[in-house]
């Protein structure tokens, strides 16, 4: 509790100091960090506050509550760059936020999970199921850029409403697969280990609190972006890249990492895994949804280097998944990978 209390305090001046730096000092790079760091804490307790209150809900619709809730920081932060048009910096950050998960947060998790407790075995069905999800979503961010040529520019975002559409439902599909087949039942069972020391009251107010939160701090670091990225000379869609998933997720990074670190691999394994493909079947599907409700098109139209970054990151996937056990070279090696990636990103202008 001592910790808690010392994060919400954090939490407050983070965000009082972020105010009075973008309205009165107007100091971009404080602003900006102040607001970074706010949405890092808000995050843990938007993330904390769904998992507490869907205890309380009906099976079925706790499910439907994770699903849509679970990323809110993340779908807040995308919703205001798609409201400001900073297409690219939305795009890099669902790139990144798969890549991310992938590389960086299954690749400690594997790392350190196998640095204390050697190999680690896990469910081969439940790779299986993540694979065939990693390889729709990477094809479906792949077709718009493959037939963009042979596509008229009118008809591109209309061919994103489409697989916008698909990937939901597909993800619906696999979800409820997920939590009626008896084949996953071990992760469903590592997750809900820990007890809800949360009231249902108290979990709701912390949960609509830590989202207004959001909200604003959201709208203070996206009007700092085009100012840091020149005063610091840091291109944007690194920023998109790098920061924007850390900002929605590090607090469930590290659970994942925790996860690895006490052999509970599958739960590991769903926070990783499960959430780049969340990314890709909902947050993906949801960007294109605010370029409707702001005026601002967005399609899943991307870039050469991030679609070529997410291949390649899928086949290194593929690779750690497609047996039955978890080794620390996978991790070295998946480690190594992203730090390519960003590199590669870093020299991007």
């Amino acid at each position: 509790m001592k910790l808690i209390k010392w994060l919400v305090i954090i939490l407050i001046v983070a965000m009082a100091m972020a105010t009075v730096s973008r309205y009165v000092l107007h100091l971009p790079i404080l602003t900006f960090a102040l607001s970074a760091v706010a949405l890092i804490l808000l995050s843990k307790f938007l993330g904390d506050a769904t998992e507490h209150f869907s205890r309380f809900v009906g099976e079925s619709f706790a499910g439907l509550l994770n699903v849509t809730l679970s990323n809110l920081a993340e779908l807040i932060i995308i919703y205001v760059a798609v409201r400001e048009n900073m297409v690219d910096l939305v795009q890099a950050g669902i790139v990144g936020s798969m890549i991310g998960n992938l590389l960086l947060v299954m690749g400690m998790s594997i790392y350190f999970g196998c640095k204390k407790n050697g190999t680690m075995r896990f469910n081969p069905d439940t790779a299986t199921l993540f694979i065939d999800m990693l390889f729709l979503v990477t094809a479906a961010l792949i077709f718009p850029t493959l037939f963009s040529k042979h596509i008229p520019a009118n008809r591109q975002l209309h061919y994103s409403y489409v697989l916008a559409l698909m990937l939901v439902g597909v993800y619906v599909y696999f979800y409820h697969l997920s939590r009626t087949d008896r084949r996953f039942k071990e992760i469903h069972e590592q997750i809900k280990e820990a007890d809800s020391r949360w009231t249902k009251i108290f979990s709701l107010s912390v949960l609509i609190l830590a989202a207004v939160g959001a909200f604003i701090m959201s709208e203070l670091l996206i009007s700092e972006v085009e100012s840091v990225a020149k005063v610091v000379k840091i291109p944007r869609m690194f920023i998109g890249f790098i920061l924007l998933p850390l900002l929605g997720n590090i607090a469930e990074h590290f659970v994942a990492v925790t996860a690895a670190w006490k052999a509970k691999v599958e739960l590991s394994l769903a926070i990783s895994v499960g959430s780049a493909a969340q990314v890709g079947m909902i947050i993906a599907p949801c960007a294109v949804l605010f370029g409707i409700l702001t005026g601002n098109p967005l399609t899943l139209y991307f870039a050469t280097l991030p679609v070529g970054a997410l291949i390649i990151t899928f086949f290194a996937a593929f690779i750690v998944l497609r047996d039955d056990n978890w080794n620390i070279n996978e991790g070295v090696m998946l480690l190594a990978l992203y730090a390519s990636i960003l590199v590669a990103f870093w020299f991007t202008r």
